[in-house]
This record gives C-alpha cells, sequence and structure tokens, in this order.
C-alpha cells in the first residue's frame, strides 16, 4: 500500500440528493498517494436515500450527514468541514458535473503552490437556452463562476468549485447571521480567511472545472436575484471596511420619496402632482440608464433580454434594500459593497457610465418637472 502523504476532504450540501449526480463526483479519477473524504451533508430529513448511496456511507467510504430539520447552506457547510480533518477542504455544489480530472488539477495545484490559502476552480455554465439566461450572463450575476478565467486571483470564489487551505481556515466558519436560504455567507466566509492570513487572494485554477447547469432551464425567475439581495444586504453590516456609500438605487430613491410623501402633503400639496412625475420617471430613468450601460459593454439586446436585465437588476436592487430596511437598518441604505475585497478610497460614491447617465438623467428630469 503507497504511503499516504496528503488528504482531501471534499464537503457538498445537498438537499435533493440526487444520485445521478453525487455518485459522478464520488466515482471521480484520484491521484495516488492522496486520500479523499467525502462529506456529503444534507439538509432534509425527508430526504429518501438512494440504495448505492446508502450503502457507500454504510461501508464508511463517504461519510452522510442528515440533517434534523433545515439548518441552512451555512451550518450544513460547517458540518462537513468540522467532520473532517484533511489538509485541504473541497467544496462542491451538488448538481454540478465535475471534469474528470477535477481532483488531479487540484493536486496538480496543491504540490506547485503549496503556500496558497487555496484555490478558485472554474464553472462553465452551458450556452443561455432562454433570453434570461442570457439576461443572467449580461448582467453579472454569473461573474463568478467565470472568474478563473478572468484573472489569476481573486477576493473570493464560488462555493461550487473552490478549494482552502485548513489551516488557512483555523476557527473560521460559515456565519449563521445570514438568511438560511442563502446569499452573502460564501463571499462573508472566504474574505474572513483571506483577511486572517495576511489579505492574500486565492489564486485562480481555470484547469479544475466543473459544469453547473441553468437554474430551472434557464426559465425565468427573478426569486434567486432578490433572494442574494437580502443576503448581500448584510455584507455591509459585518464586512465595514469594505462598505462604502454611494447614490440611492431606484428602488431606494423610490422609498424615500414614499417616506417624504407626507412631508410633501403637509408644507407643499401644490406639488403632489409633479411628485408623482417623479415617482414614474425615475422608474424610466432605471430603464434608460440600465440599458445603456448594457449597450456599452456590446452585449446583445433583444427586446426579451432587454426586459430581463432590468428586471433582474431590480430584483437584486429591491432585496438589498428590503434586507435593510426588513431588520431597520436604515444606515444601509445606500451602502455598497466592495466585492473585490479591496477598500474604497474615500467611503464614498463609485462612478461609472451608468450611475452618469441615471442622474443626469434625475437631474434632467426634475429640471423639467419643476421648472
Amino acid at each position: 500500500m503507497p504511503d499516504i502523504t496528503h488528504s482531501i476532504d471534499i464537503v457538498i450540501p445537498s438537499y435533493r440528493l440526487e444520485k445521478d449526480y453525487i455518485l459522478r463526483i464520488i466515482r471521480l479519477s484520484k491521484p495516488e498517494k492522496w486520500v479523499f473524504k467525502y462529506y456529503i451533508v444534507v439538509d432534509n430529513p425527508n430526504v429518501i436515500v438512494d440504495e448505492e448511496i446508502a450503502r457507500l456511507a454504510a461501508s464508511g467510504d463517504i461519510t452522510l450527514l442528515i440533517n434534523p430539520v433545515n439548518l441552512g447552506a451555512s451550518t450544513s457547510r460547517n458540518k462537513g468541514l468540522e467532520a473532517g480533518s484533511g489538509e485541504w477542504i473541497l467544496f462542491l455544489d451538488d448538481d454540478i458535473k465535475a471534469d474528470e480530472r477535477l481532483l488531479h488539477n487540484y493536486v496538480h495545484a496543491i504540490t506547485k503552490w503549496p503556500d496558497e490559502i487555496g484555490f478558485i476552480g472554474l464553472v462553465k455554465l452551458p450556452p443561455p437556452p432562454t433570453a434570461f439566461a442570457r439576461a443572467l450572463i449580461i448582467n453579472g450575476s454569473m461573474m463568478i463562476f467565470g472568474i478563473a478565467e478572468e484573472a489569476e486571483s481573486f477576493a473570493w470564489g464560488a462555493t461550487a468549485n473552490t478549494m482552502v487551505k485548513r489551516e488557512a481556515v483555523g476557527a473560521i466558519r460559515f456565519s449563521t447571521d445570514y438568511p438560511k436560504s442563502g446569499g452573502g455567507e460564501d463571499v462573508d466566509f472566504f474574505l474572513n480567511v483571506r483577511d486572517s492570513n495576511g489579505g492574500k487572494d486565492y489564486k485562480t485554477l481555470k484547469e479544475a472545472v466543473v459544469y453547473h447547469p441553468w437554474w430551472n432551464e434557464g426559465r425565468p425567475s427573478f426569486k434567486r436575484s432578490f433572494r442574494y439581495g437580502v443576503g448581500n444586504s448584510y455584507l455591509g453590516q459585518f464586512l465595514p471596511k469594505y462598505t462604502y456609500y454611494d447614490f440611492p438605487n431606484t428602488p431606494e430613491a423610490l422609498f424615500l420619496m414614499l417616506l417624504a410623501f407626507p412631508i410633501v402633503i403637509f408644507i407643499a400639496p401644490v406639488y403632489l402632482g409633479s411628485w408623482g412625475q417623479l415617482f414614474i420617471g425615475f422608474g424610466l430613468v432605471e430603464v434608460i440608464a440600465t440599458l445603456f450601460q448594457a449597450a456599452k459593454r456590446k452585449a446583445p439586446l433583444s427586446a426579451a433580454v432587454a426586459y430581463y436585465v432590468v428586471r433582474l437588476k431590480l430584483a437584486y436592487e429591491t432585496g438589498l434594500l428590503w434586507g435593510n430596511i426588513a431588520r431597520f437598518r436604515f444606515a444601509g441604505i445606500g451602502a455598497r459593497f466592495e466585492y473585490k475585497g479591496r477598500k474604497h478610497g474615500n467611503g464614498f460614491f463609485q462612478f461609472n457610465t451608468y450611475k452618469i447617465v441615471k442622474w443626469v438623467l434625475y437631474a434632467l428630469f426634475i429640471y423639467g418637472v419643476f421648472l
């Protein structure tokens, strides 16, 4: 029997425990002289365990942990992380198909760059099958999936395919202060690990590939964008050093206008009609500015794609607003999180084409309404 030199824990939180996905991951080709242990944490007490998965668990080939109640993604990943003791921890999603050489490529990277705190693998999506899926690509929602092809290193990675060194993780865990449904907790975890190791980014590894399907076959759904907005509203609160303040986005601006409405009624009722025009106009400005930004990126925009691009942006920003006001964190209105993990210079404002166009249009619209 060959000498054991290194070990990797593979942590997979799952709700569905679909055998076609899980068994493929378990059967991946493995380099010699390395130990791989699987920790599959099922966040569904009513799950029906496939016979083959049950046999693997009974024989000790995998560790299968079934939560007594739905505990959420953070707690499930923490349970898998704490159950093992491997030198490295590979986080995978339960609905990916991994390249057959995935583990070989990670082992090669560890051998070549042993001092890295972790590696961000590549998550590939199929070509977008619908206008909604194309809109998800255009609006940047899937950016982190492909970051391994865009940068040599980055501040955090998708838990669908990212590896970290256990020594670098230490006592850090996925925070359970974020919503159970997910959103923000992965960014929080990887940034905290990075910051506890001198701020060193994770090395990207485009050779370590997994393939992720489109959710719901690319059919329109805005719940995920809204949910991510709610979850990400916590990032500025828990990681304030990466937070800055910006002009209100459209849902925030409309919310502030609603708050000011009673004041207008009592102090300047003559402007009520104009106030209503502004309310409608701000929404139109958002549409124009968002499409201008997409066009600047030379994104192919059909009418359907343009519609979904705007809806997705508003869904995310509405979730961000709701996440703050639902817990009475009004200081979070206008707060933005710097997702590259860099401290913003003066703590205020970042300009880009979208914002310039938007606020010029705002100014023109206000001028036209009141003057």
